[in-house]
């Protein structure tokens, strides 16, 4: 891929405020664009613009509450197509699937009545926009947009289309890869095509997929002209042994008895304080969510039900509600027990409880939820996705005003079914080898019937056994019969499934890496980073999650946290840390050894005794150091101007509390 980096301008917050971004991207030629932070408008400005535009949607969701909010355009249309292959997000495919939605399931005739209806439909919004001299917009889902582009048919490449959150193409194949690479068919060929996302597809998984391989990739840098757009995200981390569902219990209590956590903000110059009196829970799946409204004791008036809206689901959480409430309630259970994400200004009930198939791209407008999320990794087609999903989560509360907006708790359980790199590659080897023998088969026939029927049992198989056993799958839009091809995208998929389980939550420390390198572009606060340090239990396993991290952060960390880190890290370093299999004992003699034969890394010691950001007086400097050199054995006479052989400083005027005014520096930052 050929990338590029757009610097975003000073002054620029939503992409809606920008003046000459279509100047520095293709216009007839399909791309990739990375807008590298959630909420910056940049689908809205595609609604809200003045160019023919079909938006596509992973969600129904996600349009029904792009629908809600644009209700003052007649000139946007959400096609809601009843009859598109619909898979659930948040099921476990490690179980069978005892009811497959498929095409012969669903009466021929209302089906044939309803794409009339379709047709008509998309025809007479195209002509009422061209006769009001509006732009066309449409809202449609992946699984639908084939509809409007066989009803527009040439008329589609005068349309942009905006492939939004395109990383679920990726991750969704695990439920309906034959929705998704059919999706990608229907798109090639048309020249208007942006693939857009705040958590693209990872590079190594994009280049291998001829439909991105060559495509010129945007990434929009916000922070070069202003910092302050980029904000700081704040995750707690907590590892969850014996399962979730008991740190859940403990949050809803926590809120139902009033124990409401509290945050200050400022408003216009005055300090506030500020409740969180709502909690958004973000789930596995809809068995986690009714296990939830049991033990929790939780009821419809408290509760918002945010997952795939199915007869199944809302038997289920119907059933969870009864179970809950008993049999003695006189509290009266909704028919329908699936809610809706609230718009702005609506009433928010105390608990929402969300799963994958919600919370991609949908909008929270709470003045002051806060976010818990939960991971468990034995669930392996249901983890959380730190490189995807995890940054997505973090950017759905949307109101400035919510002090917890830019904050979140994530709750995880580790893999604990371990397999090896090798029986992972042995198994991916096998499948390969299995589809292109029943590949073989069907195109080495020259009976057209046959070839049809062998068609006909590779799809079923791939719909009941979701690819068990091979990559098989059939192409229904390509030419006028089945026909079976590698499917690729699966594969993949799975590769990164292994990576997410066994690798991301193989145990701890590799959780901790993964959500730090997931977010490094993003600044994240070196609180995480201490309070995942200050998580284990035992001093050795703090030393070697120290040590593990990239150097300038282990340093921003070291200030935070107690003196032995600091002594230990400062001058035996974390190489030698390492070396000494961070054992306490010898860690503890090595250093006392060197303190006493005063053979000190000087410049260690000094970056541990200042910290970046503090304005000292030139004479507090070289006091400062004087002691520092003299318990080193050191001999240089230290002066206040030694500080720059260390550490970026600006020199600045310091009050003291007398009144008077000294020379002194303040710390920018480290020195490279």
């Amino acid at each position: 891929m050929e990338k590029h980096t757009i610097i975003v301008p000073k002054g620029i917050r939503y992409i809606s405020d920008w003046v000459g971004l279509e100047k520095l991207v293709p216009a007839n030629e399909p791309y990739i664009m990375n807008k590298t932070i959630t909420g910056c408008g940049y689908t809205e400005y595609w609604i809200t613009n003045n160019q023919n535009v079909i938006i596509c949607s992973p969600r129904k969701a996600l349009l029904e509450n792009k629908e809600d909010q644009h209700q003052d355009m007649p000139n946007l249309l959400y096609l809601k197509d009843e009859y598109a292959i619909f898979e659930p997000y948040d099921k476990d495919l490690s179980k069978p699937d005892k009811k497959s939605s498929t095409k012969e399931e669903i009466d021929i005739e209302k089906a044939k009545k309803y794409t009339e209806y379709l047709i008509g439909k998309i025809n007479h919004h195209v002509s009422w926009c061209n006769a009001n001299k509006l732009p066309i917009k449409f809202l449609v889902t992946y699984d639908s947009f084939r509809r409007i582009k066989e009803t527009l048919n040439e008329l589609t490449n005068v349309f942009t289309i905006v492939v939004d959150e395109f990383q679920a193409i990726f991750t969704d194949s695990r439920f309906k890869s034959d929705t998704e690479n059919s999706f990608l068919n229907c798109l090639k060929g048309l020249p208007k095509v942006i693939y857009l996302s705040a958590t693209p597809m990872m590079d190594k998984y994009l280049s291998e997929l001829d439909e991105f391989k060559d495509l010129k990739y945007y990434n929009l840098d916000w922070s070069s002209e202003d910092s302050n757009r980029v904000v700081k995200p704040y995750l707690k981390i907590k590892y969850c042994p014996k399962g979730i569902t008991a740190e859940i219990k403990r949050i809803v209590e926590s809120y139902i008895s009033g124990n409401f956590e509290k945050l200050v903000k400022t408003v216009n110059n005055k300090s506030e304080e500020v409740y969180s009196r709502e909690a958004v829970f973000y789930v596995n799946s809809v068995k986690n969510i009714c296990d939830i409204i049991r033990k929790c004791k939780l009821t419809p008036g408290n509760s918002n039900i945010l997952c795939a809206d199915t007869p199944e689901n809302n038997k289920k959480v119907k059933q969870a509600f009864k179970t809950s409430l008993g049999d003695n309630s006189s509290i009266e259970i909704p028919e329908k027990c699936i809610g809706k994400i609230p718009k702005e200004n609506e009433e928010h009930k105390m608990f929402t409880l969300c799963t994958r198939t919600v919370y991609l791209g949908a909008d929270f407008y709470s003045t002051n939820a806060r976010s818990f999320i939960f991971s468990d990794a034995n669930i392996e087609c249901l983890s959380v996705d730190i490189s995807l999903d995890l940054p997505q989560i973090l950017g759905r509360q949307r109101l400035d005003e919510n002090p917890w907006k830019n904050r979140a708790e994530f709750y995880f359980i580790l893999n604990t079914a371990k397999i090896s790199q090798e029986d992972f590659n042995n198994y991916l080897e096998r499948k390969k080898r299995a589809t292109n023998n029943l590949l073989e088969a069907y195109n080495t026939n020259n009976n057209l019937e046959v070839k049809h029927d062998l068609a006909e049992a590779y799809q079923q198989l791939a719909k009941t056994l979701n690819y068990k056993d091979n990559f098989v799958a059939v192409d229904k839009h390509n030419g006028s019969d089945l026909k079976p091809v590698f499917n690729k995208l699966m594969m993949l998929s799975e590769m990164r499934a292994f990576e997410i389980q066994q690798v991301d939550y193989k145990d701890r420390f590799s959780v901790f890496n993964a959500i730090g390198e997931a977010n490094k572009d993003t600044d994240i606060d070196a609180n995480l980073y201490v309070e995942s340090i200050l998580s284990f239990q035992y001093l050795p396993d703090k030393f070697r999650y120290l040590c593990s991290l990239d150097k300038e952060i282990a340093l921003q960390c070291l200030p935070h946290l107690p003196e032995i880190f600091v002594n230990y890290y400062t001058i035996l370093g974390p190489d030698r840390i390492k070396a000494l299999r961070y054992k306490t004992s010898d860690m503890k003699r090595e250093y006392e050894g060197m303190i006493g034969n005063s053979k000190i890394d000087i410049k260690s010691l000094v970056l541990s005794s200042f910290t970046v950001g503090d304005k000292i007086p030139k004479s507090t400097i070289k006091n400062k150091l004087r002691d520092l050199y003299n318990s080193a054995g050191y001999s240089k006479t230290p002066k206040g101007t030694d500080l720059e052989e260390y550490f970026i400083v600006k020199s600045c005027k310091i009050q003291n509390s007398d009144g008077t005014r000294d020379n002194g520096y303040e710390i920018l930052s480290i020195k490279s």
